[in-house]
């Protein structure tokens, strides 16, 4: 935190000797002193310990993951000891399963449980949200449609991510069964509906595209938005990731299934996990403080004269997926521990439950957001 602040933090684990080794690079990065940060111990196999940790806590940030086997005690500490919950997970089947588990209970108990709350899948769902609230205070319109594209990336993928992609492929009771390819898998009122996987020209970009891979979970967490704040009566989102050229979009369609074809594949997990990064690894300091993103949204308003707007969502100062999405985080819980009373009075977005970023912390994420250095701009369409 920055000197001066009135935020008081810890860091938590199972192992005492890797917390001190974190905690002198910390001290060494920034300049600060060891008992500025407290070290809690807890395995997830004690769950005494952990709901002794967790309670300790006004808002715990769970970062350890496959969530499907590592994320659900914490929840559950959480759900005991009256704790608000953040965490960086892209797991839909587990995220179906703690709304299952846990959505009634929660928001009984006016706990916010936010899971996605790292690039999966704030700048998607605060980017539909964003745009969606402009149409209708600008144009007085819900939205029909809504589709990201990635104009612009620079960054690299984790072992972690990896391993959660291949637990995700796993049945157990620690996961929902739900349809991978229906967008509103994490919304009871509508589907089925299937992720785009084609190829189209989209002229206000003058571009082909395809499906993005990271819509697997951003599609399911931003029709749960529009569940909750209601961006349009028959409202479908949709990503892509776009090429100048027709067969430049069919090669990365192809590449993409055939990645979700061999992540389906569980008996050939062990070998895809000798050829690609452990659990563990990840892109240096360097790599990730050269990333940035940029989304491009293309949304067409209800009505008889539909119309389109644009905007752009972004983030210039580091990589997206680990970077970026340790401040989309951070942001997301001091929004949670140092502006509850905001949250409490906006009555667009929810008290508590299994939320999303958008329906659970809305415009007060999306200033803080902003105040870090992202960016939500409309632009000509």
């Amino acid at each position: 935190m920055e000197p001066g602040s009135n935020v008081r933090w810890a860091i938590a684990g199972r192992s005492q000797e890797r917390l001190s080794k974190i905690r002198q690079s910390l001290c060494e990065q920034y300049q600060l002193n060891e008992d500025d940060i407290p070290i809690l111990i807890a395995s997830l196999d004690d769950a005494e310990a952990l709901r002794g940790v967790v309670s300790q806590a006004q808002v715990v940030i769970a970062m350890a993951g496959p969530y499907a086997l590592m994320g659900t005690p914490v929840v559950e500490a959480a759900m005991e000891t009256g704790t608000h919950y953040v965490d960086i997970t892209g797991e839909a089947p587990w995220v179906a399963k703690i709304i299952e588990t846990y959505h009634e209970r929660a928001e009984a108990k006016g706990l916010r449980i936010i899971p996605c709350c790292g690039y999966d899948s704030v700048p998607s769902d605060l980017g539909a949200m964003f745009v969606a609230e402009h149409v209708r205070q600008a144009l007085g319109k819900g939205l029909a449609s809504l589709r990201m594209v990635v104009t612009d990336f620079h960054g690299s993928v984790s072992g972690g991510t990896i391993a959660s992609a291949m637990e995700m492929q796993r049945p157990g009771e620690h996961v929902a069964r739900i349809d991978m390819q229906d967008v509103y898998a994490l919304t009871p009122t509508k589907g089925p509906d299937r992720d785009f996987w084609g190829v189209e020209w989209v002229a206000p970009i003058k571009r082909y595209v395809t499906g993005f891979l990271m819509q697997v979970i951003n599609n399911r967490i931003v029709h749960r938005s529009d569940y909750f704040l209601g961006y349009g009566s028959s409202f479908r989102y949709s990503e892509t990731v776009p090429s100048p050229y027709w067969l430049g979009a069919q090669a990365m369609r192809a590449g993409f299934l055939a990645g979700f074809f061999l992540m389906s594949q569980t008996w050939l997990h062990g070998a895809l996990k000798r050829v690609l990064p452990a659990s563990g690894e990840g892109p240096s300091r360097k790599a990730m403080l050269e990333g940035h993103f940029q989304h491009t949204l293309i949304a067409k308003t209800e009505g008889p004269e539909p119309e389109t707007v644009m905007a752009k969502v972004g983030w210039r100062h580091g990589d997206a997926g680990y970077w970026g999405a340790s401040r989309m985080v951070l942001e997301s819980a001091l929004a949670i521990a140092l502006e509850g009373d905001k949250l409490e009075k906006d009555d667009k977005i929810q008290k508590g439950g299994v939320l999303t970023p958008a329906s659970g912390l809305g415009d007060t994420l999306l200033q803080r957001l902003k105040a870090a250095g992202f960016y939500f701009n409309i632009v000509d369409a």
